[in-house]
């Protein structure tokens, strides 16, 4: 009883209240990457998360599929001492195209909530948020993974399908030094999960440049009236 009454005092104190999670971009994210003359839109994701909302018991911890809940502190039956705000699949799609924009690595990007409102973009990029798991049971890594379709327009050309995301266990001093101030933690924990997705941001425009680079040749051309490596071999051995 007392241990519940801790905790209870402890969820009052920490809960604060949470505006929200304000993605923190990273400063010039693109850096001196590739710049590509290309229109992209991104169209928003579908959820493909496992249907829930929170998994696990007060004393053990919990998984929380942030795709389909918040993680409202002041809920004692939560058994988390902090306020974060959903991230839904579509937000996530927002966030990518908001990412890519200010990245200047294309020549434009913006969110679309279907194919059909696509206008003149060559790029379009379509897909799902199929993991969005934040939990609090210790060493059990948080799991985010999106699974994104490239395709380039008009001929519909598929470019690159596949998984990217962000497996692993959060660092144990998350909130070291907080104590019992709630806007150090909530601002702690919204740091951390926008930096999983600049993580996942990078890696997805990564492999989008990537796709859009012409592939190197396999062989240098011959200069026409020379002869290439392979008939000099040939000539030097006799051979025809």
């Amino acid at each position: 009883m007392k241990k519940v009454l801790i905790m209870f005092l402890s969820v009052s104190i920490l809960a604060g209240c949470s505006s929200g999670l304000v993605y923190q971009r990273k400063p010039n994210p693109s850096q001196d990457g590739p710049k590509l003359p290309v229109k992209v839109a991104v169209v928003a994701f579908e959820d493909g998360t496992r249907d829930f909302t929170r998994e696990g018991n007060l004393f053990g911890g919990y998984v929380f599929n942030l795709a389909r809940t918040d993680i409202n502190g002041t809920w004692i039956n939560t058994g988390a001492a902090f306020s974060v705000s959903s991230l839904p699949a579509v937000r996530w799609s927002k966030t990518l195209a908001e990412d890519m924009s200010a990245s200047g690595a294309f020549r434009s990007v913006k969110f679309i909530y279907s194919p059909s409102e696509r206008t003149d973009e060559e790029i379009i990029i379509e897909g799902a948020l199929t993991k969005a798991y934040y939990t609090t049971i210790t060493d059990k890594p948080d799991e985010f993974v999106l699974h994104l379709k490239v395709r380039r327009m008009p001929d519909n050309t598929v470019l690159r399908e596949g998984d990217v995301g962000k497996i692993g266990v959060r660092p144990r001093n998350l909130t070291s030094g907080c104590f019992m101030y709630g806007g150090c933690v909530i601002d702690r924990i919204q740091g951390y999960l926008s930096g999983v997705m600049q993580g996942i941001f990078a890696d997805v425009r990564r492999d989008l440049v990537r796709a859009l680079e012409s592939p190197p040749s396999e062989k240098n051309p011959v200069p026409p009236g020379q002869e290439s490596p392979e008939e000099v071999v040939k000539r030097i051995l006799g051979k025809p």
